[in-house]
């Protein structure tokens, strides 16, 4: 179940960006490069978007359509920076016998777990096409074997699923197409699932879920409010921390997944007018 919901959000804002990217992109090939198309309804539109108002709509789709596309490629690479900056810190405080003795432990090979020297208890993937897990010498002190086993299955499988790189690709698609807000709830709550499935795959590595909740309330009780990165990861204690702790103590209990009516309408109403805007401007 976890399973599909998680397949359904991510394609479900997948299909949303790329309907509007589609008309976005073949807008720009026809401005650009002055693409002859012909629909057989641009008439009926035509007179929806002039019975509305909008007889200019080219100038404010100009600006949407430059503003989507340079923001999504400065975003990128931002990110692709702060990545690469994220590699040299983590060397910089690379804690080489811990994280010799974990990967020794764990298997994971030469890229697989790094420990960093820090007092704070942290424990994340980081990375896009490169993931990696870290841990702080903190988590190690906090932690007993089995809690820190835990963990570490926790993360090997955001790893395995490149989970940083889906939650940041839905997170560039909420703020890109911020006026699409259905996609910020699917990114919110996709990053829940993919917890409640990390969470599910430590349980059945480690044999049950006292050590997990150990683990989970012990971090809460240590728990940062800022960031441990800006670079694309997802951390183990900083996404529904609560609900995850509940539904360890109650296994049947459900994520709350209420259709954001509101949303999905605005998202909707904004998807109709843009492609009424597109198709009048292109005839």
């Amino acid at each position: 179940m976890w399973e599909n919901r998680s397949r359904m959000l991510f394609l479900s804002g997948l299909t949303i960006a790329a309907l509007v990217s589609i008309q976005m992109g073949m807008y720009l090939f026809y401005t650009m490069m002055g693409w002859d198309l012909h629909f057989n309804f641009l008439q009926l539109c035509k007179t929806t978007i002039h019975s509305l108002g909008f007889s200019s709509a080219g100038y404010l789709l100009d600006v949407l359509v430059l503003y989507t596309f340079v923001w999504a490629i400065w975003m990128t690479v931002r990110q692709i920076r702060l990545c690469r900056r994220f590699d040299a810190t983590l060397l910089r405080n690379l804690h080489v016998e811990k994280t010799n003795q974990l990967r020794g432990a764990y298997r994971f090979g030469k890229d697989g777990v790094y420990v960093v020297n820090s007092r704070e208890p942290l424990a994340f993937t980081v990375g896009l096409r490169r993931r990696r897990i870290v841990l702080s010498t903190g988590l190690l002190d906090l932690l007993d074997e089995r809690e820190l086993a835990a963990v570490i299955h926790h993360e090997a499988y955001h790893e395995e699923h490149a989970d940083p790189l889906k939650v940041f690709f839905l997170s560039l698609l909420a703020n890109v197409f911020w006026y699409l807000p259905v996609l910020k709830h699917i990114h919110s709550h996709y990053k829940v699932v993919r917890e409640v499935l990390a969470d599910r795959h430590a349980m059945e590595q480690t044999g049950g879920m006292a050590d997990l909740g150990r683990a989970l309330l012990k971090l809460l009780k240590q728990r940062q409010t800022a960031s441990v990165t800006q670079a694309a990861h997802v951390s183990f204690a900083d996404t529904a921390i609560n609900y995850r702790i509940q539904r360890l103590l109650d296994p049947k209990k459900e994520a709350p997944f209420q259709v954001p009516t509101v949303s999905v309408c605005i998202s909707l109403g904004v998807i109709f007018l843009l492609s009424q805007l597109f198709w009048v401007s292109m005839a």
